[in-house]
């Protein structure tokens, strides 16, 4: 981490409280080794013996978001619901193998220490993620998990619902939160919704996409947030929203 990149990420923590953190990517890699492309088949499978046509372009796209969104085209809201319940099968049993992100589990505790609320916000199923944060014993420094709303994927970041819900869970004004997000939805959801917003680096091919996203400032390990959480005392109070 350069010096001006410290003295940035510093400067964001030291003006908020509250961390709103993104899970597949910053806490874990949860469709890593293929398991993306083996889920985004199981849906198309489904959709296909349910009647669905599939068009190439949905047919060779290995994301399983995708694939969730392409069925909400449909206008058959039972297709809908028939991919969102084996995409959230498929969470379930990726959560429970899924490897952590380095570093990860260490900013989630240094959250706790440091006295700021954390709230997991993703486009994943809170329900896989709770599975993930109970496996590794991190539930208790979980506020609240805010995850992908049933068969509704245009609520998904980066619309601002789930920032919304959990800015009212936090009662806690936009700007004295700030969102760790690996994906430009990420960063464009924050600045819809007023939240100061860190991008994780996950590769380095991401970073120019983060930026031009309007990212606040980046970081490539997710040692060097814990590490700044831990040094970096928050603002005083959270103001009710």
């Amino acid at each position: 981490m350069t010096r001006r990149v410290g003295e940035d990420l510093a400067r964001i923590l030291s003006q908020t409280r509250p961390v709103l953190l993104d899970f597949d990517g910053p806490v874990c890699p949860i469709f890593a080794n293929g398991v993306n492309s083996e889920l985004a088949a199981k849906m198309r499978s489904t959709l296909r013996r349910a009647g669905a046509d599939i068009p190439q372009h949905v047919a060779d796209d290995y994301d399983p978001i995708r694939v969730l969104q392409f069925a909400a085209t449909l206008d058959r809201p039972d297709l809908t619901a028939l991919a969102e319940d084996v995409f959230r099968t498929g969470e379930v049993e990726a959560a429970r193998r899924a490897i952590p992100t380095p570093g990860a589990h260490e900013a989630i505790r240094a959250c706790h220490e440091a006295g700021r609320p954390l709230v997991i916000v993703s486009n994943n199923y809170a329900g896989a993620i709770e599975v993930y944060l109970q496996r590794h014993n991190l539930d208790p420094f979980v506020q609240a998990v805010i995850g992908r709303a049933y068969a509704r994927p245009d609520l998904m970041k980066p619309h601002p619902d789930p920032v919304h819900r959990a800015l009212a869970i936090l009662e806690a004004e936009p700007a004295s939160c700030v969102l760790v997000g690996d994906s430009v939805t990420d960063i464009e959801v924050a600045r819809a919704t007023g939240v100061r917003s860190i991008g994780y680096v996950k590769r380095p091919d991401r970073l120019a996409g983060l930026l031009a996203a309007g990212a606040e400032v980046t970081i490539d390990d997710m040692h060097a947030l814990a590490q700044a959480l831990r040094t970096v005392a928050p603002i005083s109070s959270s103001p009710a929203a």
